[in-house]
């Protein structure tokens, strides 16, 4: 399926979930929603409102705030919190599954891949007769150079790749 198909797709998602909820389906949430569908990395709120601004739509932050949880709701974006009330948003892309490490320090976001993790979680669910619908790991902590501790030659993955562990 094309990048476009699969935009119109999760696009006609999100208004079929505002309108079952009653909920009007304005130019700004439409923005809102292309904006984010455009992301490929994690973005903050205060990010989605300024890419939204600057392609000419004039939004509020609470606006923002209320949309960004609404397609969190949806299912089409997760959000992934630094701790206290700081908190990025990804586009949730099919088939994409990974897991993250986020530093409470510099926001530093980590996407990585476990086998290992995955396996534990299917027998975790066995164990107790329970059917996952989904899961989120997310590890929070300090990148090396936030903990002031030197990286080793292995010891990072470069920005914007996906870990295997």
């Amino acid at each position: 399926m094309s990048q476009e198909m699969t935009r119109l797709r999760e696009e006609d998602q999100f208004l079929r979930f505002l309108r079952s909820r009653g909920l009007r389906v304005t130019g700004e949430r439409l923005a809102l929603c292309r904006q984010i569908f455009a992301q490929h990395g994690h973005i903050d709120a205060e990010q989605v409102l300024s890419a939204v601004r600057a392609a000419g739509h004039a939004i509020s932050r609470a606006t923002v705030y209320r949309n960004l949880d609404l397609l969190v709701a949806a299912g089409l974006v997760h959000k992934v919190r630094l701790g206290g009330n700081r908190a990025v948003f990804e586009h949730v892309h099919a088939g994409q599954k990974h897991d993250h490490l986020a530093c409470r320090g510099c926001g530093r976001m980590v996407e990585f891949v476990s086998p290992g993790i995955a396996a534990m979680l299917v027998e975790i669910c066995r164990a107790h007769g329970f059917a996952p619908a989904g899961n989120q790991l997310q590890i929070l902590g300090e990148c090396l150079a936030c903990a002031g501790r030197e990286a080793g030659p292995h010891d990072v993955v470069p920005a914007g790749e996906v870990a295997h562990a």
